[in-house]
């Protein structure tokens, strides 16, 4: 099945973050905000992502309205934020910390007309015993502020996480009924959770809010943490078969954008054009080909 042309694509938050460090205490981007935003749009990106941390010193550096207009001058039709997680978690100083990045999130993605807040579950180990109705009743209550903000949550299920596979993240979303949280599916964590494609497709487009791809080697580099982080490869170039995964996603009906995660220590130390080209043209590639 052929998807066409004009699919639009997002870059997320580390794809045009540069040699930033994902598993450090500081995460932000080394980059001005500005040159991130002309990389992806000079790429062929219609949409941008970017983390909590860089979101906050735009809103003290430059202010909301003014990084909307840069987003809207560079043809930035989608904005992602991200990440939220310890909502689900029992854990009171954990759920209070989360509540605090919720507000800052919600904040800026009613002054971005941002489409959508990614969210997850906590690390499988520093959780209990997974609970779908909890966690459903605190996941409505999260798409319900979502709404109230004029955006979307979509629930990332990952290996590492207690909310391990898109089945149980798909039992949550369905127990909470609400239309501003479904599904986010990245192409990684959906193979590296041992899940079928099949499975993928099987799902319903209303329930999927965005999907992200990249690829890996069937080998694991390090632990899974480790290997997320520092061992993606651009999408087509691994083994994960990602335009199955596509084609998968597709056939669900959903129509929505394709978001490109990369994440790896080589890409890192690629001059951003360059990174942020080749990581357009390789998801355009397996976009067109599903």
């Amino acid at each position: 099945m052929e998807i066409s042309l004009s699919v639009d694509l997002i870059a997320t938050c580390w794809t045009t973050a540069g040699a930033c460090e994902p598993l450090s205490s500081d995460d932000r981007s080394p980059l001005p905000i500005r040159q991130r935003v002309e990389a992806a749009s000079e790429a062929g990106f219609r949409g941008f992502g970017i983390r909590h941390g860089d979101l906050r010193e735009v809103e003290e550096t430059l202010g909301f309205s003014a990084f909307r207009r840069m987003l809207d001058d560079h043809g930035m039709v989608h904005v992602e934020l991200e990440f939220l997680g310890g909502w689900s978690s029992d854990d009171p100083e954990v759920r209070s910390a989360s509540a605090v990045l919720r507000a800052d999130l919600l904040r800026a993605a009613e002054a971005l007309g941002a489409r959508h807040i990614k969210v997850g579950g906590v690390l499988a180990a520093e959780g209990g015993t997974l609970d779908t109705d909890r966690v459903a009743t605190r996941f409505a209550r999260l798409a319900e502020d979502a709404a109230q903000a004029g955006t979307m949550v979509g629930l990332e299920p990952m290996p590492f996480f207690e909310i391990r596979t898109p089945q149980i993240a798909q039992e949550i979303v369905e127990k909470a009924d609400h239309p501003s949280g479904g599904l986010f599916l990245d192409v990684w964590h959906v193979a590296r959770a041992g899940v079928d494609y099949e499975d993928i497709a099987a799902l319903s487009a209303r329930q999927i809010i965005g999907v992200e791809l990249d690829d890996a080697s069937q080998y694991i580099a390090g632990t899974l943490w480790e290997d997320t982080h520092n061992a993606r490869l651009f999408p087509g170039e691994g083994d994960l078969n990602v335009t199955s995964f596509v084609s998968a996603v597709k056939s669900t009906g959903y129509t929505g954008p394709f978001g490109i995660e990369m994440l790896s220590s080589d890409f890192r130390k690629l001059p951003l054009a360059e990174a942020v080209q080749r990581a357009y043209s390789t998801t355009r590639s397996v976009t067109t080909s599903a």
